[in-house]
């Protein structure tokens, strides 16, 4: 766990230099992000992100990478989950089109 956070305290430190050498401009990333301009603006210079900050600023600005680590990461979830034996049996599992497209409503 120590390491984890050394490499996140590493990451944190230099998200100022990942927004600014990001091809997208601040006022692209505020509007897609929420988060103010004047906001933004001061977090890049006081370097104060938390990290659900972090991580909305990089789906906006690394959308194919984060996409894959996000895929990655539940791949990883889901083969635990099948080592542990938390799966669903398949005449269990009933694949219903018309309840999926309803509840998307």
């Amino acid at each position: 766990m120590i390491v984890e956070l050394i490499e996140t305290k590493k990451i944190v430190s230099n998200f100022d230099k990942t927004i600014l050498e990001s091809p997208y401009k601040a006022e692209y990333i505020s509007a897609k992000s929420n988060i103010p301009l004047p906001t933004l603006y001061r977090k890049i210079r006081e370097n104060k992100f938390t990290i659900d900050e972090i991580l909305l600023i990089l789906e906006i600005i690394q959308p194919e990478q984060y996409q894959f680590e996000m895929l990655t990461q539940n791949i990883k979830i889901a083969e635990e989950q099948f080592r542990n034996g938390e799966f669903i049996e398949e005449e269990d599992f009933v694949f219903d089109v018309d309840t999926i497209i309803a509840n998307r409503k």
